[in-house]
């Protein structure tokens, strides 16, 4: 349970700060950049450093290698995708898109991974996927999609199934390096090792993408930047514990289910607290769904609250 509250806090924090960013108007490149960069330091200083090391064959020869820097590739990736979905179709069709990827892992694990969806927790990844439409999705937020051009109307379908598609990988690699681990391994010691391969990917991929996009102005110092980055990828660093850690105690479609709807109810608590948003019926009626699917999975499905 631990674990899983530091995921929920976690990402709803990362969730927070991105939005905080586009008010003070900092830099993205630069703070994904530096976010990489902090989680890999985190890694490195809390035991990642054995990477330099463990020999070859040891680490090559385990079997989630591969997954941790597939993830840490789609770590940046699905943030520069989100970032561009959220610019073309909007806040409320990203996160949709994003949040509703739970259903890959959940999918893999039951297919692949040999774990076992009970009826309850069938029940209650479809009363998320409601209170996800409810609470996020506006049909005003397309906008007049008539007047727009072909190449429009192709981006804001694609964007947004990119965005699925990333963040929904993500989770499946997070999964299966987890079940490997759990398994065949050890976590004191290849959980470590795991997570500094991804944010290595994660870190070299943003620097060379934006070297090439961006050239010398991505490198330029922007000191709020820095900060927002330092913050960023402290959160990151404990999104990622949690999530890995988390499932060792949860079936997935119970932990990713739990999660999913936690951080969109409570990013939907703070913008109503915090920065004053109004919530409509249909959000409200999404809250309520959330609860009940909060109540299912945690109670009559297969977690352990």
């Amino acid at each position: 349970m631990p674990y899983l509250l530091l995921a929920i806090a976690a990402m709803s924090l990362i969730m927070l700060a991105l939005k905080f960013f586009n008010v003070k108007k900092i830099y993205i490149p630069q703070a994904i950049m530096t976010n990489y960069a902090c989680a890999l330091l985190i890694s490195l200083a809390s035991g990642g450093g054995r990477l330099f090391v463990t020999p070859a064959g040891a680490l090559f020869g385990n079997g989630w290698w591969y997954l941790a820097l597939v993830a840490g590739a789609l770590y940046f990736g699905s943030m520069d995708l989100m970032a561009a979905s959220t610019r073309r179709v909007g806040v409320s069709i990203t996160t949709m898109a994003s949040r509703t990827s739970v259903i890959l892992p959940i999918v893999w694990a039951a297919l692949f991974l040999g774990e076992r969806i009970t009826g309850w927790e069938v029940l209650g990844v479809a009363l998320v996927m409601l209170a996800f439409v409810l609470i996020i999705y506006r049909p005003g937020d397309r906008g007049n999609e008539a007047a727009a051009s072909r190449k429009e109307r192709l981006a804001s379908v694609l964007l947004p199934i990119a965005v699925f598609l990333s963040v929904g990988f993500i989770a499946v690699c997070m999964k299966t390096s987890q079940h490997l681990i759990k398994t065949g391994g050890c976590y004191a010691t290849d959980y470590p090792l795991f997570e500094t391969m991804l944010f290595t990917a994660a870190f070299v991929g943003a620097v060379a993408y934006y070297a090439v996009t961006k050239g010398t102005e991505a490198f330029r110092l922007r000191w709020k930047s820095i900060l927002g980055g330092l913050c960023l990828g402290t959160f990151n660093y404990f999104v990622t514990i949690g999530l890995m850690h988390g499932l060792k105690y949860f079936s997935s479609s119970t932990f990713y289910g739990l999660y999913n709807i936690s951080v969109v109810v409570c990013t939907a608590l703070v913008g109503v607290v915090g920065f004053g948003e109004k919530l409509d019926n249909r959000q409200r009626a999404g809250i309520l769904f959330a609860v009940a699917a909060i109540f299912v999975l945690g109670f009559l499905g297969g977690g352990s609250l």
